[in-house]
């Protein structure tokens, strides 16, 4: 008898749980079905708000610009020989080409180029950035004043991502805004502008070089000899080159000059990159459901 008891209780403890989490559950379906009406509208409010949202974000097009970096150098001796950079310091090379892409000085010389300091797309303030400066403002502290440039320079930086692979040694520069035709024009005004200046580095390189060589010349030949002159044509072609290539707009065939990196324009794509709608819309009914039971939830008791 004492056993059938104690098999008995522990029969009953086992059951009596579960028959009370069964009945939680009938219950708090039935409060869920009772408040269906206030749950479908707040989905219903919570939809409404994110489609009025991507109305008016809009549609968000993006354009890829790419870099690919050449680490093969060929030496010109006795015959073609090519050596290959060690992957290490490829890597670093990579890196530090992505890092330059992306710094503000190339922003900078970006927004002087196209005038982006004169677009009021650009050249604006944040919300978020005024109501700061508003705060400061009230409470009597000093508060930092941007230029259009600077403003500008951030718009373009947040609208721009660099991404680098270091397998590959591909930089890829990608612009994102609501019109296509921008997102092009972005993408490769920041390849090129980085070109550009892979460009200068290597023409002034190439003039210092020069210069050594004609003072060389000059010390050993003199001035009126025909070498000394053939140098100083080419130095003059060279600085005439770094004159022309610091005022005008580098284009494509222009950094095609540059050695050791290749160029591959962004071209215009009418497909929208975002926002995700799908995404979006899911995640908004999900938050919005878990938000209406947990309100039904909490207001039952008080009814």
């Amino acid at each position: 008898m004492p056993r059938m008891t104690a098999r008995l209780n522990v029969t009953e403890m086992v059951t009596l749980p579960r028959a009370y989490y069964e009945e939680v559950a009938r219950d708090t379906l039935g409060i869920l079905w009772y408040e269906k009406r206030l749950i479908v509208g707040i989905l219903l409010v919570a939809l409404s708000v994110a489609l009025i949202a991507l109305v008016l974000i809009g549609p968000r097009y993006s354009a890829e610009a790419m870099i690919q970096l050449n680490f093969n150098r060929e030496e010109p001796t006795t015959g073609p020989k090519t050596q290959s950079i060690a992957t290490v310091e490829a890597v670093a090379l990579v890196g530090s080409a992505a890092h330059a892409i992306r710094s503000r000085a190339t922003a900078n010389a970006v927004v002087a180029r196209l005038g982006l300091d004169k677009d009021p797309d650009f050249a604006r303030e944040s919300t978020l950035w005024r109501v700061l400066s508003g705060v400061r403002r009230t409470l009597g502290l000093a508060g930092v004043t941007l230029t259009p440039r600077d403003l500008a320079a951030n718009q373009l930086m947040r609208k721009v991502t660099v991404a680098n692979d270091p397998r590959s040694y591909l930089i890829s520069i990608t612009a994102t805004t609501g019109d296509p035709g921008q997102a092009v024009t972005l993408a490769n005004a920041v390849a090129l502008e980085y070109l550009r200046g892979q460009m200068l580095q290597q023409f002034s390189d190439s003039q210092a070089a020069a210069e050594r060589e004609l003072f060389q010349l000059s010390s050993i030949y003199g001035v009126r000899h025909p070498s000394y002159a053939l140098a100083r044509t080419r130095l003059d072609a060279l600085e005439n080159r770094l004159i022309a290539l610091r005022d005008a707009a580098p284009d494509d065939d222009t950094v095609r000059l540059v050695i050791g990196q290749s160029f591959v324009a962004a071209k215009k794509t009418l497909l929208p990159s975002g926002p995700p709608i799908i995404s979006i819309l899911v995640l908004t009914a999900g938050a919005a459901l878990c938000l209406g039971m947990c309100l039904a939830l909490w207001l039952m008791p008080r009814r």
